[in-house]
């Protein structure tokens, strides 16, 4: 049952508040916020003593558990006559309500996912309790491993609970306009400084198309290092890869930096024309606002050019010849080169992609040469044991017309025709 109080009447409280003391931290501004801060701090302390979400069961006095967030319904479920503290405010922590938990029992299991942020604190107030020198420090817990943690006394306990189901790792969609690119990155042997998106999926076999991917946005910088390092030693061009809505937000100063250094690296801007991997939002390419409402829409060939870059080129990645020839063509010229790899999601629904009809491999021509594989698209698969007189092939690819939009790689790249 829900009870309801009566609503507070709306004040508006938009406005300009001048206190520069507060809001302006130069260093005789910051030296008065920080007796503010410590004040702040301690009133914490004394709130977090009695904050009514910090719970503790006292139950078994031999065995109690410290914890917070799933892994108390985890312990719980494995060891309901335990003794418990669970915390509901974990910074700064409840020290006098811990210390009152610690007396009432004479072991202490400290039960947290990831690393000790509990532990050591509860340590450093001096109180002995068992936490990762059991639990592991990776992965998330479960009924499980908190049982056999405990039970075993070692973190290398594995879960009871184990799923009997079939692997199946995260793949580029049917008609993913990246995969033919990776595929050509493949090819040329080039190595690949990848960035935050669908397509650092590429770095999967078979395609091996990314070979590093640190954090958003590094992927201009990164190959532009290396680029300087790689030069002095006479090692080659480099690549860096990069979504259209990653480089709006991140990329950019590190492409004016490369054009103003002269970096000898190739960035590849991915322009999918919105932000996939996480729910198809709008950025500044798209020409629309977060609201939908029309916007300005970046010009991304006029943006590179401004900030120096002479050698830019528009490929369509779904045309693997011409993808080839330009990446070929820029990862052999001195200075920065941009190519932006243009063809929108195929699961975006503004750009209105209709699936062309599925493609079939005929049995007859296919040689078993698997390098429609190479691609790994989910609708190709091998049939094993088709064999064929005169020919040494131990099987043929298999389309699933049900998966299959017709994007045409896997044709481009067989060498026999036998896909069509």
């Amino acid at each position: 049952m829900v009870s309801l109080a009566t609503p507070e009447e709306y004040k508006d409280k938009t406005g300009f508040v001048y206190d520069v003391e507060k809001y302006v931290m130069v260093p005789h501004c910051a030296r008065l916020r920080r007796v503010e801060v410590e004040q702040r701090q301690q009133a914490l302390k004394d709130f977090v003593e009695t904050f009514p979400e910090n719970k503790m069961e006292i139950n078994s006095p031999d065995i109690g558990i410290i914890t917070a967030g799933m892994p108390y319904n985890y312990a719980k479920e494995i060891f309901p006559d335990y003794s418990y503290l669970k915390l509901g405010m974990v910074y700064p922590l409840p020290e006098k309500l811990i210390r009152n938990f610690a007396s009432n029992v004479k072991k202490i299991y400290v039960v947290e996912e990831l690393d000790p942020f509990l532990e050591e604190q509860i340590k450093a107030m001096g109180i002995k309790v068992i936490g990762k020198e059991i639990f592991p420090f990776t992965n998330e817990f479960d009924p499980g491993v908190i049982k056999n943690s405990i039970q075993k006394n070692t973190k290398e306990a594995a879960s009871t609970y184990q799923e009997n189901l079939s692997p199946r790792p995260p793949n580029l969609c049917p008609g993913c306009p990246h995969r033919g690119l990776f595929y050509a990155l493949k090819k040329q042997k080039a190595f690949v400084h990848g960035d935050i998106g669908c397509y650092t999926l590429s770095y999967m076999k078979p395609l091996e198309g990314l070979h590093s991917c640190i954090c958003m946005g590094a992927s201009i910088g990164m190959a532009h290092g290396m680029s300087k390092a790689m030069k002095e030693k006479g090692k080659g061009k480099v690549v860096g890869v990069i979504g259209d809505s990653t480089f709006l937000h991140s990329g950019i100063t590190s492409l004016l930096n490369m054009a103003y250094n002269q970096s000898d690296a190739l960035i590849i801007i991915l322009d999918n024309s919105t932000t996939a991997m996480t729910g198809m939002q709008e950025h500044p390419g798209t020409g629309y606002t977060l609201m939908g409402k029309e916007a300005k829409k970046v010009n991304l060939k006029n943006l590179i050019s401004s900030l120096g870059i002479e050698n830019i080129k528009i490929i369509d990645p779904f045309n693997q010849k011409e993808t080839r020839s330009v990446i070929k063509e820029e990862l052999a010229k001195d200075g920065p080169s941009v190519i932006i790899s243009q063809s929108p999601c195929v699961l975006f629904k503004r750009a209105n992609i209709k699936p062309k009809p599925a493609l079939k491999v005929d049995p007859d021509k296919c040689e078993g040469c698997k390098a429609c594989l190479g691609l790994n698209c989910p609708p190709i698969s091998w049939k094993k044991g088709i064999t064929k007189e005169g020919s040494k092939r131990k099987g043929i690819s298999f389309i699933d017309e049900t998966l299959c939009n017709g994007c045409g790689l896997c044709a481009q790249v067989c060498k026999f025709g036998a896909i069509s």
